[in-house]
């Protein structure tokens, strides 16, 4: 009997070892002298790291230990390729680090090279197959890597190759990518704009609209479609427009504004879309800059010359509630008064126009009109919801007049 149950015992014991191994077998990092030595271990074995940042009460990272590093194929890649480690992000030691490269999402899989910069880097819960894929694709990725540095070097690089090195370092070394994909631009022929690697690249590196590439697309606008899609050649105006409107703010230049409104707005909108577009451009762009005059004639341009009676309640609420949030003032929350003002001349009995209305005048200290127009709202409401709304409003307002807002 001692003998039958010692054997049992044995037997679960075996089982259980097995289970436990049947997984990637991570290091649970918790120090900084283990993190030291994980990364001493990857240079002596050139390898990258495969860091899975988790949390105790992440559904998604459990899941991942249950169904993903159980996998059989997941396991024998992971274990033969990488050195695999999992830290906690919010203890002692994992807090700092997660900050380190910028994780907020839970689970955060990254693959660090033996220097401690991010490779490539995944966000949430991946299937096994998927992360088997991915993984495979991340150390094609490292191990020509060297390769491709000694072919520029040695200036044998084919376009091709120069294409997928600057896609590589963009992870890792975006100086350096920016640098060669801004040589790799200079020498681009006819051909090469057919090719779609090529317009990916310079949406991301070189979308100047005073530069060569823009103006060849823009000017081929038909072939650039017929080659790569009506899709493509959107994705590349929009992101000309993006990233110029952006430099236009930040620098004042409103050239470069005028540019985005009149040449590169339409290259991708519909004749009825421009005026919108250009309306909200603009505004946006005086808005950031704190040049509230030349907002507030946009805006009202905008309303009285562009939308028909019906559209202006909408559009005086919606400029309202953006000013509340994004640019809060006196005198911005007055102009929305007086466009709020406007809105209910044309439809007075409007339920949301004098609930916001008599919110706003509470902002600019008017507590008499506040509580005036939230009465009349209060006549207008229908339904618990909009009556539950009025009475934070009521309060809010009351808040205000008491200096607890």
């Amino acid at each position: 009997m001692k003998v039958q149950l010692i054997l049992a015992f044995l037997l679960v014991g075996t089982c259980l070892l097995a289970k436990q191994a049947d997984q990637i077998s991570f290091v649970t990092v918790k120090n900084d002298q283990e993190w030291d030595a994980i990364f001493k271990k990857a240079k002596s074995e050139n390898k990258l790291v495969f860091v899975d940042v988790f949390t105790d009460w992440c559904g998604y990272c459990k899941q991942l230990d249950e169904e993903v590093y159980t996998d059989p194929k997941v396991i024998e890649y992971f274990e033969e390729h990488f050195i695999n480690i999992k830290f906690d992000a919010e203890s002692e030691f994992g807090e700092p680090r997660a900050d380190q490269f910028g994780v907020s999402t839970y689970p955060t899989l990254l693959f660090l090279t033996k220097d401690q910069q991010v490779f490539q880097a995944l966000n949430g819960f991946v299937p096994a197959s998927a992360l088997n894929a991915y993984g495979n694709e991340v150390q094609r990725m490292w191990s020509v890597l060297p390769e491709l540095e000694e072919k520029l070097a040695s200036k044998v690089i084919s376009k091709d190759e120069t294409l997928e090195l600057i896609s590589i370092l963009e992870t890792t070394d975006e100086l350096r990518a920016r640098e060669i994909a801004k040589d790799y631009i200079v020498w681009l022929t006819p051909e090469d704009y057919l090719n779609l690697e090529t317009i990916w690249l310079l949406s991301r590196h070189e979308n100047q609209i005073n530069g060569t590439p823009f103006k060849y697309i823009k000017n081929n606008r038909e072939l650039m479609i017929e080659t790569h899609g009506i899709n493509e050649f959107n994705d590349y105006m929009s992101a000309v427009y993006n990233d110029n409107l952006q430099l236009a703010i930040k620098y004042g230049d409103k050239q470069l504004l005028n540019g985005l409104v009149m040449e590169v707005l339409p290259e991708f909108l519909e004749a009825s879309q421009l005026p919108r577009a250009r309306y909200t451009t603009k505004a946006l762009y005086f808005a950031q800059r704190g040049e509230f005059d030349d907002f507030r004639l946009e805006v009202n341009s905008y309303m009285n010359n562009h939308l028909a009676v019906s559209q202006k309640a909408d559009f005086a609420l919606s400029t309202t509630y953006d000013i509340i949030e994004n640019y809060p003032s006196e005198e911005m929350y007055r102009f929305s008064s007086a466009l709020l003002g406007q809105a209910l001349r044309i439809d007075e009995k409007n339920f949301e126009l004098n609930s916001i209305m008599g919110y706003t005048k509470g902002l600019i200290g008017d507590y008499k009109s506040a509580n005036t127009f939230l009465e009349k709202a209060k006549t207008l409401a229908q339904g618990a919801e909009e009556l539950e709304l009025l009475n934070s409003l009521f309060e809010a307002v009351k808040m205000m007049q008491e200096g607890q807002f």
